[in-house]
């Protein structure tokens, strides 16, 4: 609706407050109510005139390439991703609870949801409650006690803030569903699982669980735990009705994002000011390839696994040292999905390429307006954005309407690089033992 910009001009902001722009019950946008994801998916798929036909004709061509990995000019950079045994992650609970996860599934459900540790499904992912790439199983196809497996699996992998975090994502897409009477598209369940590889304390396996604003792509090796690509959104990100009302999320990125802009002198506000208007719906103020109508300002979003995205904005070695760990710490909280180990291993990679490191800002800097931020380095990059109403009606950028993302370049995503690594490694052993025999 508000990323029309023809509707969008109609509608007059008065509030900061979420429900002074719900969609009223007898739009045609929440009709027909009886509509479940797969229909939904279908009927939107199948309108050229919505905004999202095009952006996902672009995503379905971007998964049939063969995966390199997000650069800043092309080029991959190489030695920057190694395997450390002193991640100490949780493996053998994760091993435990994917066993169990599988054992509680049926050999159909297995077949849906199973896939090689190298499954171009690991791709499939996308942020809409319209479903792209129908890959693995929905949770809300699942039996109860499979959903439960999965739930198990999450906190097994996660750390306890990290599961909360995951968990609240899910919560806040059924509110949102009960706001729009939509229940059967967007509720708690409304979410792909497939596994990866076979789950091991010794090789590499993992998993993903995808759907609206909720994306989480983890993979084990050993003691080692990565998580990249993921996204979490919310559209509203507060709950204040109903059984959960109070929990809300992104609430600690936003702060820190703009408390770090606030930080800086001018002269290093205005280097890490980039081009573009906060409010601009339809990509006018932007440079070529750096908006998109499902993305807006973000860079790294669905199905850009490929992107080249240069450095751009105010470098960490330009920065005071209160500025560079205040910076960190944003990354690290980004990171609080981690088990503690793999997330101190984590925090050492981003500081060792600190200097590296740039931050990004488009918007105003006070405590009201909405705001996109980028913090981007060679092996890791976070992107924050306000975005218009998709399920509201705001057509300018609202707080309670965010998305992040975090992605690890250099084939970083999806634990590439360490399965490549571990893979030379076994084929080095093997031909060693041959040459032996």
């Amino acid at each position: 609706m508000a990323n029309d910009p023809s509707e969008a001009a109609k509608i007059v902001e008065t509030s900061g407050n979420f429900r002074d722009y719900l969609i009223p019950l007898d739009h045609p946008r929440l009709h027909p109510s009886d509509r479940d994801a797969r229909t939904h998916s279908q009927g939107v798929l199948g309108n050229e005139q919505i905004f999202l036909v095009p952006v996902a004709r672009g995503w379905l061509k971007n998964y049939e390439e063969s995966y390199k990995g997000l650069t800043t000019d092309g080029n991959v950079v190489p030695d920057l991703w190694h395997y450390d045994d002193s991640a100490n992650g949780p493996t053998a609970a994760m091993v435990d609870a994917a066993e169990a996860l599988i054992k509680a599934a049926t050999a159909e459900e297995r077949k849906a949801f199973k896939f090689p540790i190298d499954a171009r499904e690991w791709r499939a992912w996308s942020n809409p409650e319209v479903i792209v790439v129908d890959a693995g199983l929905r949770l809300e196809d699942m039996t109860a006690p499979l959903r439960e497996a999965v739930h198990t699996l999450l906190k097994a992998s996660l750390s306890p803030a990290g599961y909360q975090k995951v968990l609240t994502a899910m919560l806040m897409n059924a509110f949102l569903g009960s706001l729009t009477h939509l229940t059967n598209v967007m509720n708690a369940n409304s979410y792909h699982f497939c596994l990866f590889g076979t789950p091991s304390p010794s090789t590499p396996w993992g998993f993903n669980l995808f759907g609206h604003h909720l994306c989480l792509n983890l993979f084990a090796l050993k003691s080692e735990i990565l998580a990249g690509p993921f996204f979490i959104g919310a559209e509203p990100n507060l709950i204040d009705a109903g059984p959960n009302a109070g929990l809300q999320v992104l609430n600690k990125e936003e702060a820190l994002g703009l408390a770090f802009m606030k930080s800086l002198s001018p002269p290093q506000r205005a280097q890490a000011t980039l081009q573009g208007d906060i409010n601009d719906i339809t990509g006018a103020t932007m440079p070529a390839d750096r908006w998109n109508p499902a993305d807006l300002r973000g860079l790294g979003g669905a199905h850009q696994d490929n992107r080249i995205i240069p450095f751009e904005g105010l470098a960490a070695k330009n920065m005071t040292p209160p500025q560079r760990t205040a910076l960190l710490h944003l990354i690290s909280v980004f990171n609080e999905l981690l088990p503690a180990g793999p997330k101190a291993l984590f925090m050492r990679r981003v500081e060792r390429y600190l200097d590296e490191t740039h931050f990004a800002w488009i918007g105003p800097v006070n405590d009201t307006s909405p705001f996109y931020f980028r913090v981007h380095s060679p092996v890791v990059m976070e992107e924050f954005d306000h975005h218009n109403g998709v399920w509201l009606a705001n057509a300018l950028p609202k707080k309670y309407h965010i998305h992040t993302i975090q992605r690890l370049p250099n084939r970083g995503d999806y634990g590439r690089a360490l399965y490549e690594e571990w893979l030379g490694q076994q084929e080095h052993e093997q031909g060693r033992a041959g040459g032996k025999m």
